[in-house]
């Protein structure tokens, strides 16, 4: 071996070794997300897929008996029910796989960072290494005759003369190991290469997720016009009662009170600082029932739906700085609001207290005191919970406790 190959092999060596004493165990502390658990989320979409077919053939039979309308519509909201189930499952899917992609590049981001710092000083020893052999060829290498020559003593000569041997000896030994060593990292250089492709295959599979969580909100949007259609039938049919609609214009009024009760006994320590407010669902922008008379009822905010992207499931955001102070995430009817949010924003200019409701969430993401950040901080995800007719968020704006049109006052554009 000469002296150029032998340098080359004592670097990649020493890199080796120093790579690997700072990488313990190679890959193997890298803790992927269990794919049993994706594969279980999987077969539960599938199971229910399969009861939603069965659904369909049932609301399919009913639909043609005029007088089983009630068992048709029962079934419809059965399958919504089902496909909510689907779209959270894929969501969770969704999740999971993105949890397992962001710890493997958090991993190989860390090791990639150790192996630039160990390299420095890799380097540092090497040009110590280089300085220690010049000094050793400068010297001459130290041959038998030249020992000989230079030895007063035949013991002397021995002594030398094996412990060049033994040096030699180990040298062998180090390049040996040095060398098994390279082929090691080398290796764990090949998995970090691999698992970087396997993260991109997890992106084209949550980007398959995605889309099959859009096409079940579809069918989820195609559903609700379905039970629609038959409840307008039983209407004529039945027709409601002039008591149903007190009823229900009782329990709007008495639920209007209580929250208006709730704004104006909070105490309100910030500054609405005026101005529009974000809008409140941004991927859809798309007012689907303004403010005002609807249905013999007041509407008292404005619905968010029907755009060209699906609402079920889009992120909520808060429309101006503030508190939460009110969350409910528990009650699936909430009074016919459902899973609902109330932000107080604070006194604007005139001294009124400004708040903002968002109601039908299908998850509520924040806690009564929380403090949000105008279009950034995202309370909730839009739903269908509570008395709706198919997924929306019901956003409101309220004036000292008065619900307001959030659009004719300026509150924000539609």
């Amino acid at each position: 071996m000469n002296k150029k190959k032998c340098m080359v092999k004592v670097i990649s060596a020493v890199s080796a070794v120093a790579l690997t004493l700072m990488l313990p165990g190679g890959f193997s502390g890298v803790r992927k997300v269990s794919a049993a658990s994706v594969s279980d989320l999987e077969q539960q979409v599938k199971e229910l897929e399969r009861e939603q077919q069965e659904l369909k053939n049932k609301a399919a039979e009913y639909s043609k008996d005029l007088d089983k309308q009630q068992e048709a519509k029962e079934a419809l909201e059965d399958q919504i029910a089902n496909v909510r189930s689907q779209i959270s499952l894929l969501s969770q899917q969704e999740t999971a796989i993105n949890n397992q992609i962001a710890e493997m590049n958090a991993t190989i981001q860390q090791k990639e960072q150790e192996i630039v710092e160990k390299q420095a000083q890799i380097d540092e020893s090497f040009t110590l290494l280089q300085q220690r052999l010049r000094a050793i060829f400068k010297s001459g290498n130290m041959s038998g005759l030249q020992m000989l020559l230079d030895t007063d003593e035949y013991a002397d000569y021995l002594i030398k003369s094996k412990m060049m041997e033994r040096i030699s000896e180990n040298d062998q030994e180090l390049m040996d190991g040095l060398e098994a060593e390279m082929q090691q990292i080398n290796a764990e250089k090949e998995q970090v290469v691999a698992q970087k492709a396997e993260v991109e295959q997890q992106e084209q599979e949550i980007a398959a997720l995605k889309a099959q969580a859009d096409e079940k909100k579809n069918e989820m949007d195609s559903l609700y016009s379905q039970v629609n259609a038959v409840v307008k039938q039983l209407q004529s049919d039945i027709s409601y009662t002039e008591q149903q609609l007190k009823e229900k214009k009782a329990q709007e009024e008495a639920l209007n009170q209580q929250i208006a009760d709730l704004i104006n006994s909070t105490e309100s320590t910030g500054k609405y600082g005026g101005g529009t407010m974000f809008w409140p669902v941004p991927a859809v922008q798309n007012i689907s029932s303004g403010f005002g008379p609807r249905w013999g009822t007041m509407h008292r905010g404005i619905d968010i739906s029907e755009g060209a992207v699906p609402v079920y499931g889009q992120n909520v955001v808060a429309a101006a700085d503030g508190v939460v102070i009110y969350a409910n995430k528990t009650n699936t009817w909430g009074g016919g609001y459902g899973y609902h949010v109330i932000i107080d924003h604070g006194l604007d200019d005139q001294g009124r207290k400004i708040s903002t409701l968002y109601a039908h969430n299908s998850q509520v993401l924040v806690n009564v005191g929380d403090k949000v950040v105008g279009g950034q901080t995202v309370i909730s995800k839009a739903g269908d919970t509570g008395d709706v007719t198919g997924p929306h968020l019901h956003f409101e704006v309220r004036v000292d406790g008065v619900a307001v049109d959030p659009v004719k006052n300026g509150y924000i554009k539609g």
